[in-house]
């Protein structure tokens, strides 16, 4: 009998197929004899308040069964530093494109449960952690976009890139006035973009030489494009080659700021966080990752 007990937390509401892979994992883990407990999300209970409420220090590991939102909240209600594994079963799935835990099901589940532990780091927004990253302006309002004008038919990353099409040419530059490392800017941009990850939006590779274990945030800023020049370069954002243009800045920092504006929206691992001021840092080696030994 493996002397481990696993806290297994997933959300029947996420994109993927969740209640099937979290049924897999179950039967897997009986498989080996490894005590665990299941727990889901449910609209009166989030992640975080499951995770923070009912993981105690009698289980050993942690694992996620969900999307990006998912995770964030999870390690968010993690009071513990105890090795966590995912099994992703989201629309995006973003952060998992960052590290190495298989492609099939088998392989992903088998990760979380034994893979190899590596020390990754989280970012922190005001109060709030993230595994990926935040987006404002341009990004944010895609999200905001996303949850007050849905498309019922259109998930994941077609919904997102349908979004994208329908404000990028009409979407005007915002006054940022932010702080990179303590040095003050004021710059009209589409978007800012803070990461620990490289994706957002399923698919956009804003931060293409972000790495999630460097102890830095990558800042990726957008200047003023005419509605022309966003069409023709969008792929760019898709494959990461977006630095080729003179509108396009990359930075790698410790701590940025972001001053208030009533104009910009938010997201935090694609989840809404409404509007700055923002205080963003990085957490360096803050979280146990199993992932697939090298």
């Amino acid at each position: 009998m493996d002397g481990r007990k696993i806290f297994v937390i997933w959300n029947p509401f996420a994109g993927g197929d969740a209640k099937t892979l979290c049924e897999k994992l179950s039967v897997r883990l009986k498989e080996l004899k490894i005590a665990h407990h299941v727990f889901d999300t449910v609209k009166s209970m989030s992640a975080t308040k499951a995770v923070s409420d009912s993981l105690d220090e009698s289980f050993t590991d942690l694992i996620i069964v969900g999307g990006d939102g998912t995770i964030n909240e999870s390690i968010n209600g993690l009071k513990y530093d105890i090795p966590v594994g995912i099994v992703p079963a989201g629309t995006g799935d973003d952060f998992i494109k960052n590290v190495s835990i298989g492609k099939s099901t088998s392989e992903r589940i088998q990760t979380a449960i034994d893979g190899e532990i590596m020390r990754v780091d989280l970012g922190q927004c005001n109060e709030r952690k993230f595994v990926n990253g935040v987006g404002i302006g341009f990004d944010g309002q895609i999200v905001e976009d996303m949850t007050s004008k849905r498309i019922g038919f259109l998930k994941g990353h077609a919904a997102y890139y349908y979004h994208v099409l329908r404000i990028l040419g009409g979407y005007k530059e915002r006054t940022f006035s932010f702080s990179l490392d303590g040095k003050a800017h004021k710059k009209d941009l589409i978007l800012l973009a803070i990461g620990n990850g490289t994706t957002f939006g399923g698919g956009f590779k804003l931060m293409p030489r972000s790495k999630v274990n460097d102890g830095k945030l990558d800042i990726c800023e957008i200047g003023a494009l005419s509605p022309f020049r966003r069409f023709l370069n969008i792929s760019k954002l898709s494959n990461g080659t977006h630095g080729s243009l003179k509108e396009v800045e990359f930075h790698q920092v410790n701590e940025i700021t972001v001053e208030a504006n009533d104009t910009l929206f938010a997201h935090i691992d694609g989840e809404q966080i409404g509007k700055p001021p923002f205080k963003v840092k990085i957490l360096p080696n803050a979280l146990q990752l199993r992932v697939i030994s090298s």
